[in-house]
């Protein structure tokens, strides 16, 4: 018999040898004796042809007055023992926002009813209401305040918890759930076992193939650092044909919780509309090709898959091949490659900001492999434009009041709105590279920071760091080409945003946000990395290496600017660089893939810093880990671990610096099955030298 301790210490459940199974309730229909005892006006209706959750048919209802869905199952009893859940999915229509209340109850052979008890449903919702345009699931845990049934039970009612009328609403999937969770007995390759309580974090909410602006998208509702809803729709980029032209491969959309309701951050409208494409620089510009050397990679289609769909974590990859273009120097000259490319997005419930993750392979590049030094190029990915102050088009997105970036130094504009005659600062020493905008009419901002330090991945580029460590006070920072303002040379901006839209001497409320990196970044066996002298900067000339693979991993940071976001994640990543990791149990890994889709080998920086998935990375050892992170300086805030070599269930144990954690509430935990990865995101913020986190499938007293 297994045996585990599941949450609090009042709730344990025992595994015994008959299993209880999943009811359906609504399936297309209701089944298995369930009839509708609905009440009010308008009435339900259950054989409603769309949206549906899954199948052909759902529930559509009109909330009046306080109407219900009934379904009952007179004669028949179920008990909070064996089916203590009850798991159905919610949909706003249109409008969203509906307010109902279920009501647990029991029936006689008569058919009257007795309440047993009732609860508002946001509380119980993934996200924490019910949304337009979108189903979330919802998991009522019968046994658990305020509910607090125990019992015998037959009959659920969703109640309009209104006097007046509510915009139409579905309901699909309905379910009673053993303690195993939904499957009852199954086993689930992603870990969807063990889930005894609705969990105090809703779990991830994963949609596939919803339509959103015009383009289908694979659509993430998880939880932040604050415990509030945040919602990334990725386009799908296999054949479909966007608004303007975009093939997809992207954020689409982008929702997050502001003072006041919902801020949905949506592409700009124009083709450049959208972000986290590829888009890549030849040093030659279109010289000898007759071909645009550097095309929007959301213009070509390609392939996507999830590639992991957890409890509370995901991976979502999308592939293409980019055209390439040799240099004019090169055997052969002037030639077209065709490169694949890889992208992935990782959602973590728990964790505020999404991680984009790139790899080049220039050695599955068609026609053949791309030679060495063939190509001159640079990186400007992840690239794009969202409208991230929550207007709904272009024109009415507010001024773009500052911009400011990380290489060697941390640059800020200080007058507002941002011109090419702004002042501005580069004299605090910085080692994260990082890019971000922020307007002041709105508060917003939207940036990109790096998983590693400019020394351990070279990120920034061209000319103008010879203006590293000054500020405007030193006179103006562009003279060259008839130019003569205050700002850095628009085309020396070591990582692209705006910097083309300033021209005339004005403001913009463009909101472009890429990346940056010098010439020979990509192709080249050896090329001279940011600021070095070749380039006319400070330091002394430094190579890396640019074939025949490249990759690195940003955080996708959209928030409040008062907030200063980017700021918060930079000194996440500083704090990494001053923390250590040991074991008891188990081992730290110090190696693993060099990027994303790679088959090579990095060494991690430092021990256990999985830097291409953020996270820390151990070795489980018969599956259980006894593992310190050791904090010299700084805060890690909710860190991710990812537990290789885990061949078990969800763990029945975790415990950090002695305390016992409840899962779903201290802890978050995903089986990646075909990994044999255990990932936690564990919701405590790490400081000082002790920091003893205990993992264990066997379970252990309080």
């Amino acid at each position: 018999m297994r045996k585990w301790i599941v949450a609090s210490v009042l709730l344990v459940a025992f595994a015994g040898p008959a299993t209880a199974q999943s009811v359906a309730v609504y399936s297309d229909s209701l089944q298995n004796g369930f009839q509708n005892f609905s009440f009010g006006a308008p009435a339900p209706d259950f054989a409603n042809a769309a949206p549906t959750q899954a199948g052909a048919a759902s529930i559509a209802f009109t909330g009046n007055n306080f109407n219900a869905i009934g379904m009952a199952n007179v004669g028949t009893d179920y008990n909070t023992a064996t089916h203590p859940i009850v798991r159905f999915f919610v949909h706003g229509g249109a409008g969203g926002g509906q307010q109902l209340r279920i009501y647990i109850q029991t029936t006689d052979p008569g058919g009257n009813s007795t309440p047993l008890a009732n609860a508002e449903l946001d509380s119980y919702i993934s996200g924490g209401a019910i949304v337009a345009g979108q189903w979330r699931e919802v998991l009522v845990n019968l046994t658990q305040p305020p509910l607090s049934v125990n019992g015998s039970y037959d009959r659920i009612d969703l109640q309009s918890d209104v006097a007046g009328s509510q915009p139409v609403m579905y309901v699909d999937t309905v379910s009673l759930e053993p303690p195993a969770g939904p499957g009852g007995n199954a086993i689930f390759a992603n870990g969807f076992e063990n889930a005894v309580v609705a969990p105090s974090v809703p779990l991830l909410l994963i949609e596939p193939n919803v339509a959103v602006g015009g383009m289908q998208t694979e659509r993430y509702t998880w939880r932040d650092a604050l415990n509030q809803p945040r919602v990334a729709a990725l386009a799908r980029n296999d054949g479909q044909v966007g608004p303007q032209g975009q093939r997809g491969g992207e954020l689409w959309e982008y929702r997050y919780e502001v003072p006041g309701g919902t801020r949905i951050v949506r592409q700009t409208g124009s083709f450049a509309g959208g972000f986290g494409y590829i888009v890549s620089h030849r040093n030659e510009g279109t010289s000898g090709i007759g071909a645009d050397d550097s095309p929007l990679g959301h213009g070509f289609s390609g392939q996507f898959s999830s590639i992991f769909a957890g409890r509370h974590h995901a991976i979502l990859r999308f592939t293409q091949r980019y055209p390439r273009y040799s240099r004019t120097g090169a055997n052969p000259p002037n030639t077209q490659y065709q490169v694949p490319v890889t992208v992935e997005w990782v959602i973590a419930n728990g964790r505020s900001n999404p991680l984009w993750s790139m790899t080049w392979d220039l050695t599955g590049a068609l026609p053949n492999a791309v030679p060495v030094d063939a190509l001159e190029d640079d990186t400007r990915a992840p690239y794009g434009e969202m409208l991230f102050d929550g207007a709904a088009t272009a024109g009415a997105h507010s001024l773009i009041a500052g911009v400011g970036w990380g290489d060697r130094y941390k640059f800020a504009s200080t007058t507002s709105p941002v011109t090419l005659g702004s002042d501005w600062t580069w004299n605090v020493a910085n080692t994260v590279p990082y890019v971000k905008l922020w307007t002041t009419a709105v508060d917003a901002t939207m940036g990109t920071v790096q998983t590693q330090t400019i020394v351990q991945q070279d990120a920034g580029g061209y000319f103008g760091t010879n203006r590293w460590n000054t500020t405007s006070a030193g006179g103006l920072a562009c003279t060259v080409f008839g130019n003569n303002y205050r700002m850095p040379c628009d085309f020396n901006w070591p990582y692209q945003s705006i910097n083309y839209s300033l021209g005339g001497g004005g403001a913009t409320n463009n909101t472009r946000l890429a990346w940056g990196a010098n010439f020979g970044w990509l192709g080249q066996q050896n090329y001279f990395t940011h600021g070095s002298a070749f380039w006319g900067g400070p330091l002394a000339n430094t190579t890396a290496n640019g074939w025949p693979r490249k990759s690195y991993s940003t955080f996708i940071v959209l928030d409040r600017h008062s907030l200063d976001p980017v700021a918060a994640q930079v000194s996440e990543v500083e704090t990494v660089q001053t923390t250590t990791a040991s074991t008891l149990i188990g081992s730290v890994r110090t190696s693993g893939p060099a990027g994303v889709n790679r088959p090579d080998n990095l060494t991690y920086a430092p021990a256990g810093w999985n830097h291409v998935r953020a996270a820390w990375a151990f070795d489980a050892a018969g599956n259980q880990l006894d593992a310190n992170l050791s904090v010299a300086a700084g805060m890690l805030k909710r860190p991710l671990l990812i537990v290789s070599n885990w061949t078990g269930p969800l763990p029945a144990s975790v415990r950090y610096n002695g305390q016992l954690l409840v899962q779903d509430a201290d802890y978050l935990p995903s089986l990646r099955g075909d990994s044999n990865e255990l990932w936690i995101t564990l919701l405590r913020d790490l400081q000082g030298a002790s920091n003893r986190v205990q993992v264990s499938v066997v379970a252990q007293a309080p």
